[in-house]
Order: structure tokens, then C-alpha cells, then sequence
């Protein structure tokens, strides 16, 4: 066994040269990323013009179903918006009107009324004669009848 050992040392290793090493692999990338504009160019038509040819146009009866199908769709859709729009709308007025009403009373209670206040005394004055009748006309009974 060492006399195999012996020979394997004294024999050279081969290379693979099938295999690039990793410097010829950089500097072969580095020599086709500098490739000539114009053929790019002419493979980027190319291969636009072979996209292009896979492309199916619709036939005239189905341009037309699928635009009347669009025009439908869209007046539907504007439809719900105008509801929509006329809803909050409405509504927004209301709030507004029961914001304006609540302001104008509170500013009728801030100010007062003159002729209420007359009205008011009145009523006062009335109700403080009924009583003073109605005390005079009690302590008249009683002295009219005899005590007991």
C-alpha cells in the first residue's frame, strides 16, 4: 500500500478542463454584457412582433355586446351614486333646518318679550286682587255671624 501511495504522489494531478474556472466565468460574463445596442434592439422588435401576432381581436358583435354591457353597467353605477348623493344631501339640509330652529329659539329665550312681561304682570295682579277680595269677603263672615 505505501508503494501506491508513492505512486500517486509522483503522479501530477490532473485538471479538469471542461470546467471554467470562476476567473473565466467573470471575465466571460464581463465580455457579453457588452453586447452591440442595435442587435438588442432588433431582438427586442422581434420578439414584440411575435407577442403581437398571438393577440385575438374580438369580432364587431362582441365589441358591441361588450359595450353596450359597459354602457348599462356605468348608468347603473351613476345612478346609485346620484340616490346615494341625493340621500345625504337631503339629509344634510335637515340637520341644518333642525340647527337653525334650535338657534332662533334659544336666541327668542335670551331675549325677552315686553309685551310678555306685561302679560305676565297682569296675571299677577289679578290673581293677587281675587285674593284679597276673596280674604275680605271671608273675614266679613265671620264677623257678621255670631261667635259661639
Amino acid at each position: 500500500m505505501a508503494k501506491d501511495k508513492k505512486v500517486d504522489e509522483t503522479k501530477p494531478e490532473k485538471v479538469d478542463e471542461t470546467k471554467p474556472s470562476k476567473a473565466k466565468k467573470k471575465a466571460d460574463k464581463k465580455k457579453t454584457s457588452k453586447k452591440n445596442p442595435f442587435k438588442s434592439i432588433v431582438a427586442f422588435f422581434k420578439s414584440t412582433n411575435a407577442e403581437r401576432k398571438k393577440i385575438v381581436w374580438p369580432t364587431a358583435k362582441e365589441t358591441v355586446k361588450n359595450t353596450i354591457i359597459v354602457l348599462i353597467v356605468t348608468l347603473i353605477v351613476g345612478l346609485a351614486i346620484y340616490g346615494v348623493d341625493s340621500l345625504l344631501t337631503l339629509g344634510m339640509k335637515g340637520v341644518k333646518s333642525l340647527a337653525d330652529n334650535t338657534t332662533v329659539s334659544a336666541e327668542a329665550d335670551d331675549t325677552s318679550n315686553p309685551d310678555a312681561d306685561i302679560v305676565e304682570d297682569e296675571t299677577n295682579e289679578a290673581s293677587s286682587d281675587e285674593s284679597t277680595t276673596n280674604a275680605a269677603e271671608e273675614s266679613t263672615d265671620d264677623t257678621s255671624q255670631p261667635a259661639e
